[in-house]
């Protein structure tokens, strides 16, 4: 094994697969104990030699850490954060795995939970078929929109059903079977910790117990939450009541409720019906399905806010990790009000925030998954630096702005330049002055970057 922390500290390796989420951290106690916990592991949809990457990652996790994860953390069912669990299978079955922590929003056996994620497989299904309906109505429309929704439903895996479930449901109920009783979080409560190492302590977040903050994804217009230019926002509500209703009929349903129909005697029908038929132009049967790209990417913002989002305390008092998945909006304006009990008794969000000193970005810094007032411009330590698992060029092929232009740019200013992205390392001189003493406690391989944090940070 060649993964471990300094004692009292901690080491983050960030690996380098692809536009996709997977961390491998270690944590010493003052003794020298070594735990390991895994959070993720998963590529975007397209990526090239993506089961071959995914293997090479999950190899190299197996030697670092001798074949046993203490802790296998999964923030959230999207395939750029699961992936690995379906094309490194084997790979993974040969790791000992002690805890599988995961969301409440997981827990089949809660109520609102069950609700919750039957409502999204709905969703998701009548979206795959609404996409492809759509595309036999516009034969020869511009593929633009149908390449948009197709990168949006890649969230869920290649070739996602549109009768059953997706590649992410099956690689989550694989994480599940991996241990008898996985353990869902909620925020708040007691921190949890990894069971026999003392000292650090895991915060937890999010999700939110309100179903309504997990369905606020995208920031108000003008609102100043996040770091948004001039980009349009403000997406209007849809109801998916046509569409799943579609997803269970063997006919679609007629555009309009019963209750608004009116055909007249036979006579009047026919005529209608032979002019309505006559002039394409008058038909609407289908316009419902051109919101199907404002359907694919509220789905895709209701995921992201069931991310299990953690601040991670090395040490009671001192340095903090934060790790929130791809938190959105509702995601991190819900952690304000959260409150710990026993060892985290009098800890606030605010306090965690300052003490950070690794921000790994949200959703590879994107425009809406960085909270701006809430988030990092509470972030205070003079040390802090931040990791971004992105590939510019795989994000640029998709038309995705990843890292956001005035987020990167923030992000370059609060770090100092301690900022390091997945695909290509450094945007600063790692010997520039604010930046030589953490370069000088990383590592960088093809396969990944890693970063040490010694108990004094």
């Amino acid at each position: 094994m060649d993964f471990a922390a300094p004692a009292g500290g901690c080491a983050v390796r960030m690996y380098r697969q692809g536009l996709g989420d997977c961390f491998l951290l270690a944590f010493a106690d003052l003794e020298g104990g070594q735990k390991r916990l895994l959070i993720d592991c998963g590529v975007l949809v397209g990526t090239k030699d993506a089961r071959q990457r995914m293997q090479a990652v999950v190899g190299d996790i197996r030697q670092a850490t001798g074949g046993r994860l203490d802790i296998l953390v999964v923030t959230h069912e999207h395939w750029d954060h699961v992936s690995g669990f379906v094309q490194a299978r084997k790979e993974f079955e040969r790791l000992e795995i002690g805890q599988v922590w995961l969301a409440w929003t997981e827990d089949e056996n809660d109520p609102l939970a069950r609700e919750l994620r039957e409502r999204h497989r709905s969703a998701l299904r009548a979206l795959g078929l609404a996409q492809t309906r759509w595309r036999k109505a516009h034969p020869e429309a511009d593929s633009g929109l149908s390449a948009r929704v197709e990168a949006l439903l890649g969230f869920y895996g290649p070739g996602l059903a549109t009768q059953g479930g997706s590649l992410t449901q099956d690689a989550m109920d694989w994480v599940k079977d991996r241990h008898p009783q996985p353990i869902y979080l909620k925020p708040g409560g007691e921190p949890a910790v990894i069971p026999g190492l003392e000292g650090p302590r895991f915060y937890v977040l999010g999700p939110p117990l309100d179903p309504k903050l997990i369905y606020k994804g995208d920031p108000a217009k003008g609102s100043g939450e996040v770091y948004l230019g001039d980009l349009s926002q403000g997406w209007p509500g849809l109801q998916f009541g046509v569409l799943e209703a579609e997803a269970g009929a063997a006919e679609p349903p007629p555009p309009f409720n019963p209750a608004y129909r009116f055909w007249g005697d036979a006579p009047h029908r026919m005529q209608i019906e032979d002019r309505y038929r006559s002039e394409p132009w008058r038909t609407i049967d289908q316009d419902y399905l051109d919101a199907v790209g404002q359907l694919a990417l509220m789905l895709d913002n209701h995921t992201n806010n069931t991310s299990l989002a953690m601040a991670i305390e090395l040490t009671p008092g001192r340095a903090v990790l934060l790790f929130p998945g791809d938190a959105q909006r509702g995601n991190w304006s819900s952690w304000e009000t959260v409150r710990w009990t026993g060892a985290g008794a009098g800890t606030t969000t605010q306090d965690l925030l300052g003490r950070t000193v690794l921000y790994k970005v949200g959703h590879h810094g994107s425009h809406n998954a960085t909270a701006r007032g809430l988030g990092l411009e509470l972030m205070n330590h003079p040390g802090l630096a931040a990791l971004i698992p992105v590939d510019r060029e795989t994000a640029a092929q998709k038309r995705w702005q990843m890292p956001y232009p005035p987020l990167f740019r923030r992000l370059l200013e609060r770090t100092g330049g301690r900022l390091l992205l997945s695909d290509r390392g450094w945007e600063v001189d790692p010997a520039a002055p604010a930046v030589a003493e953490f370069a000088a406690r990383c590592r960088e391989t093809e396969l990944y970057f890693e970063v040490a944090f010694p108990p004094a940070t």
